[in-house]
């Protein structure tokens, strides 16, 4: 190479990145904020005066307030000497004192265990007890910097073999999968949810879609399912996680459960997580389910909470080996640790205030407002769509 050519160019460089697509923060977005820029300059050919960004789930950019019990948790987390001001309740000072107990009294900065603060682990272990009705092992419960990360990570590890290994994703997608899968040099096809029945997942289309990934040469070893769905906004039945573990189990796939809208849920239909649906087909099944493999993913930045530029989440693993597993925590510890801000809001989200607390009462009411708030545009807008000619759209379920 001439001492005078770039070392780096979009034609040298990884070519998996170039071809890598991410129209979440792709063209659109990139036409919104150049239009953002021309309303600042006092450009008065544009024909609006401001935008809606809606590429993408960040509510507080678009006007949810944040919860005051998590804000005040934080802030003393973030300033230990705000534990002696008379401006915070006593519950809102116990729970710091829990996180900076926890981290040796470092506080937000310094670096943690790579797996994330066992205090938290504990909490996120806890929480899922309580929504599952079985075990949770902390061991098996990495803090990750959104969900996001503990996907990628995921993708890094199935993908063994570049132009060959493969994902089944659901079809419409969140477009995270693919772009990740295309950067790692990974396969992918798509399975296709049936919109007339809410969005559901049928055993013929998956196996429908299966033949045709391998006959296309893609050696298939997961499939990703968004529960509740991204972008379709469907909650799947106890039935189709059942056929969708099943189906895992016959083709030796890994599970990927992306449950980061779990909180979501705006009509009768109720949130069922795989994990729950695992333990109980292994409780009924003996010896018929132990090969599955899962891993759930969970985030700070959905639900009711909102707090996208915390950037916590968390992973759960589920039928991994201790060699495999010992893998994954070289993984984290390459990363050193997720921040630990965003892990402290991975605690909270799994650990409210005490009912009895003096900070409850307007916990519940915060987030009691944002629900109905969520609830009623999602069906103001399922509403409003089926009115124009030529469209329709499912009933919102989560």
């Amino acid at each position: 190479m001439s001492s005078s050519q770039q070392a780096l160019t979009v034609e040298s460089m990884n070519q998996n990145i170039r071809k890598a697509e991410y129209a979440v923060r792709g063209a659109v977005v990139a036409k919104a904020a150049e239009m953002r820029k021309r309303i600042a300059d006092g450009d008065k050919t544009v024909p609006f005066d401001r935008t809606i960004p809606c590429n993408i789930g960040n509510p507080q950019v678009v006007g949810q307030k944040p919860i005051t019990y998590y804000r005040q948790v934080a802030a003393i987390c973030t300033y230990p000497a705000l534990m002696e001001s008379s401006e915070f309740p006593e519950d809102v000072k116990a729970a710091a004192k829990y996180y900076l107990d926890g981290s040796n009294g470092v506080g937000t900065g310094g670096y943690t265990m790579s797996p994330g603060l066992p205090c938290i682990r504990k909490q996120v272990a806890a929480y899922i007890e309580r929504r599952d009705g079985y075990p949770c092992d902390t061991e098996k419960l990495f803090l990750t910097t959104g969900a996001s990360e503990g996907i990628k990570r995921v993708i890094d590890m199935v993908i063994a073999k570049p132009g060959v290994d493969g994902v089944l994703l659901p079809c419409p997608q969140y477009p995270l999968y693919s772009c990740a899968l295309t950067m790692n040099g990974g396969r992918y096809d798509y399975y296709y949810l049936k919109e007339e029945n809410g969005w559901s997942v049928s055993q013929e289309e998956l196996q429908t879609s299966y033949d045709r990934a391998i006959g296309e040469g893609i050696n298939l070893k997961a499939i990703a399912v968004i529960n509740p769905g991204n972008p379709c906004g469907s909650v799947l039945s106890q039935e189709d996680i059942r056929g969708i573990i099943t189906f895992a189990r016959d083709h030796g796939l890994l599970i990927m459960a992306d449950e980061v809208y779990q909180e979501n849920i705006y009509t009768e239909r109720k949130f069922f997580s795989f994990k729950r649906i695992l333990r109980d087909l292994q409780k009924e099944n003996p010896g018929k389910f132990d090969q599955i493999q899962l891993v759930s993913f969970h985030s700070t930045s959905k639900g009711l909470l909102g707090e996208c530029g915390q950037r916590g989440g968390y992973m759960e693993l589920v039928g991994f080996d201790e060699p495999t597993l010992a893998q994954f925590n070289k993984v984290a510890a390459s990363c050193l640790s997720s921040n630990t801000l965003g892990q402290i809001f991975v605690g909270l989200m799994c650990t409210p205030p005490p009912e009895d607390g003096p900070s409850y009462p307007l916990f519940k009411q915060e987030r009691q407002s944002i629900y109905d708030g969520l609830k009623r545009r999602a069906e103001g807008i399922t509403k409003e769509f089926n009115k124009i000619e030529g469209m329709s759209c499912q009933r919102v379920q989560g």
